[in-house]
Formats: C-alpha cells, sequence, structure tokens
C-alpha cells in the first residue's frame, strides 16, 4: 500500500525511533555518578551509576521482545524480567491503585533500586537530583539518528503535519516510606521542556502527545496525540493516511495498526541492514528515510 503525498499525517515515536536515548542512557549514566560523588566516595558512585545502566539495559530488551526466541536475549530471561516488573510493582502500589499499571522507566526508580543492590538508601531529594543530574547530561549528549533529518526535511518540502506521541519519561518521586508516587501534569511539564529542545536540532513538530497518564500502548494514549492532530488540522484524520513510527512493535505499533487501521506502521531497527516488508500496513527498517518509497 502506497499513502499518498497530500494526504499523509505522520507520528513518531521519539526516544529511540529519532534519537538515540538508549545508548546515549549509558553515557548520560555520567550525570547520575558526577552528582552523587558530591555525597559518597567516587567508587560508590560508579557502582550506582553502573548498576543503573544494567537495570536500565534491562527494561530495554525486555520492552523491545517480539517474538518468545527474543527472550533469550534479555538478561535472565522472561523470569528475570518478569522478577523485575514485580519489584516496581511492589513499590508502585498507589500508582497501580490509581491509574491501573505501573510506570515502568522512571529513572528516580532505577536509581535508588541499583544504590538498594549495594546496600545504600538514597534520600527522597538524592533521588530526584541525580535523575535531574541524568536527564541534564543526556539532553546535552543527544544524538539524532541515520535519516532522521533527511526524512523529516521530505516531509516538511512537502508542506505535511508531524505529530509526536511518545512515552512519559515517568517523573516519579519516592516518598517517607521509599514507595513511589506520581502525579501526571510535573512528569508531563519536565519531558515538555525535553522535547522542545529537540527543535534546536532541527527537529521540528506541530503537536505533542505524552503518555501522562495513559501510556503505550493504551488505546486512549494514541487517542490523546490522534485529538491532538484533528485540533491542530482542523478536521477529523483518515487512519488510513497515517503513519506511525517507533523502535517497539507492540509498545508503539500494534495499537494503531491493529485497532486504529492506520496505512503504515514503521519499526525502527538499529543496524538493520535492508528494509523488510513485514506485510501490506508494516515495514521493517534501520533506516527511517527508506520509508520515502511506500509514498504516493
Amino acid at each position: 500500500m502506497k499513502i499518498p503525498w497530500e494526504k499523509s499525517i505522520w507520528f513518531f515515536d521519539i526516544d529511540d525511533t529519532l534519537i538515540d536515548t538508549a545508548n546515549t542512557s549509558n553515557l548520560a549514566s555520567t550525570g547520575i555518578k558526577n552528582f552523587l560523588s558530591k555525597s559518597f566516595p567516587e567508587s560508590i558512585a560508579v557502582k550506582i551509576a553502573k548498576g543503573f545502566n544494567n537495570l536500565f539495559d534491562l527494561m530495554v530488551a525486555g520492552y523491545r521482545v517480539k517474538n518468545e526466541s527474543d527472550w533469550e536475549n534479555v538478561p535472565g530471561g522472561k523470569p528475570g524480567f518478569d522478577n523485575f516488573i514485580k519489584r516496581m510493582e511492589q513499590r508502585q502500589q498507589s500508582i497501580i491503585k490509581k491509574y491501573g499499571a505501573i510506570k515502568k522507566w522512571s529513572r528516580e526508580m532505577l536509581i535508588s533500586f541499583a544504590a538498594e543492590d549495594i546496600g545504600i538508601k538514597l534520600s527522597p531529594n538524592q533521588a530526584k537530583e541525580a535523575a535531574d543530574a541524568y536527564w541534564l547530561e543526556l539532553t546535552n549528549r543527544t544524538e539524532i539518528l541515520p535519516g532522521v533529518l533527511e526524512l523529516f526535511a521530505e516531509i516538511t518540502g512537502h508542506n505535511r503535519p508531524i505529530y509526536f506521541i511518545t512515552s512519559s519519561d515517568a517523573r516519579l518521586q519516592m516518598d517517607k516510606q521509599r514507595n513511589f508516587t506520581y502525579e501526571p501534569k510535573y512528569s508531563e511539564s519536565l519531558k515538555r521542556k525535553r522535547i522542545e529542545l529537540l527543535k534546536q536540532k532541527g527537529i521540528k513538530f506541530d503537536g505533542l502527545a505524552i503518555g501522562d497518564p495513559e501510556d503505550k500502548p493504551h488505546l486512549d494514549f494514541f487517542l490523546k496525540g490522534i485529538k491532538i492532530a484533528e485540533k491542530n488540522l482542523g478536521n477529523k484524520l483518515d487512519y488510513s493516511n497515517c503513519l506511525m513510527f517507533g523502535d517497539s512493535y507492540s509498545g508503539d505499533l500494534e495499537t494503531p495498526k491493529n485497532k486504529l487501521g492506520f496505512g503504515l506502521v514503521v519499526l525502527y531497527i538499529k543496524g538493520l541492514d535492508q528494509t523488510k516488508i513485514e506485510d501490506e500496513h508494516f515495514i521493517s527498517t534501520g533506516n527511517i528515510h527508506e520509508v520515502l518509497k511506500f509514498l504516493n
């Protein structure tokens, strides 16, 4: 299926679809180390930063699982990942009660877990400020993935709209009982500031939907982005002319494809040499600029 340029509506995930967040995260943990070195011996700060990286890598690996065989690439396999999720659930009971699900990507939580794993209990303020230092370092080191600027130039040249549909950064806060609480407006405001900085790197967009409080793959999360687009354009969308890009099929693409009927969903897989047509409405690629072949 080819989508007509003059009717195309473009939706993108951001992290690890447009910018290299996963790989930059390990570098950004330098911010965690530098901040914690003010309160602990540097050797302790280094261990916490390394532990954070291991936990974050586990989350990424589990998030990207598409087939059962993919669990072989996840540290500890599916049981190890499931135990990690249970650990989060134990500390996010108030969030589950109010919002129905945990927030998996909280850097405050991962930093705290990494510290606890070596017998250190960070204060709520230490966890927050270490996370702030991480996000600042990550923003400063942000790298745009191959083909992104070229694709955006084409879209802009055709005068077509671009919308971002991105997960929450899950900016949680730790309470005195060492459980984590969640305020959607607080979390969303911090991510909005981070994403706005992308404009300075040449990534322009017409609207932004952030997963606070509903997040991927919930249908309401995607409908939030669609409502923003419809308000911006002044008309209802024909989903068959919509494209969605992401780095996780289950998280970013399955709902738009199967529940909303998007014309094309694009799975970005870093390092994939050749673009693969998965079916009439789904392609995998290592360079999102390749999608231009599927426009009329």
